[in-house]
């Protein structure tokens, strides 16, 4: 069944800086390039109907019982609103000023960049806080922290000794964001870091296809999603099972193929095309059904 949460604020205000400039850190020479930010770029919390702009998908959450929504505010601006059990708890915003938004709540990491791409994880434990030097879960990207105040922690991304970029956390931006090709990494305000290595272009490798589900309540239906098998993280296929109001009632991964109390088994988890066998609890034939094929070009692992 999906999580259970407690009332909280799902993503504190943040703002992500590379450098002395803001906006979110990607390596240098990538994009989105940071630009100069009005003068409180906070990335404040907002409910449903504030600011919706146009939907534009929904990506099922590391914890396996939440739901982020995208919408598209401009050009390069989005947001993301995440909801449990159909209860909306918050969200975070990307714009061209800001490129990276992120926040966490029990534990789950999610992060937003200005062209709508959306992850995910559950946290790595960082290997310290305040001052301190680390390499981020990909095992190449060593990141160095230090501490010019209370509260306040810069991080310095590098690769073989060359700089990639950098990102800060304070009082008046909690989260800092770095992202270079696959690899996303927070700092916090504690200077710890948190980091996740996924697909360089996520949605570019995703297939989704929805089919009715066998169990007998009206209205069911079960999300396939196809994505490669990533090194670390919760990406990779999975399928969700919703109820008729699209809240999600549970579902497999590859981490966990095999759901028996709704009936539902994930196999060739590893093939690129694996498949969902369903069937109703109480008996009764079972159904193979083959996940969509991946888009031409991804590999089946990240």
């Amino acid at each position: 069944m999906s999580k259970q949460f407690t009332p909280a604020r799902w993503f504190p205000s943040g703002r992500d800086r590379r450098g002395d400039g803001p906006g979110g850190a990607r390596a240098r020479g990538g994009s989105p390039r940071s630009r100069r930010a009005a003068p409180d770029d906070r990335c404040r919390l907002r409910g449903t109907g504030q600011d919706s702009g146009q939907y534009v998908r929904s990506v099922d959450l590391a914890d396996g019982g939440s739901v982020g929504k995208v919408y598209k505010l401009g050009d390069h601006h989005y947001r993301a609103e995440g909801f449990a059990d159909g209860v909306s708890f918050g969200s975070i915003e990307a714009r061209p000023d800001r490129p990276y938004a992120a926040g966490s709540l029990n534990g789950m990491y999610t992060a937003l960049d200005s062209d709508g791409n959306l992850v995910s994880w559950i946290q790595r434990t960082s290997q310290g806080h305040g001052a301190h030097t680390e390499k981020l879960v990909d095992e190449e990207t060593v990141v160095k922290v230090r501490s010019p105040g209370d509260q306040h922690h810069k991080a310095e991304f590098s690769r073989g000794g060359r700089v990639l970029g950098t990102v800060e956390a304070a009082p008046d931006r909690t989260y800092g964001v770095f992202r270079v090709g696959s690899v996303w990494a927070v700092l916090d305000l504690g200077g710890g870091i948190a980091s996740y290595v996924g697909p360089a272009d996520i949605d570019a490798c995703t297939a989704t296809k929805t089919i009715a589900s066998v169990l007998p309540d009206g209205g069911m239906t079960v999300e396939l999603t196809n994505r490669p098998v990533p090194a670390s993280g919760p990406n990779g296929p999975q399928a969700i099972l919703k109820d008729k109001y699209g809240v999600v009632v549970g579902g497999v991964n590859f981490h966990h193929p095999e759901l028996a109390t709704l009936g539902l088994k994930m196999t060739d988890v590893l093939s690129g095309r694996p498949k969902l066998i369903d069937r109703r609890p109480a008996g009764g034939a079972a159904r193979t059904t083959s996940f969509p094929k991946l888009p031409k070009g991804c590999s089946k692992t990240a």
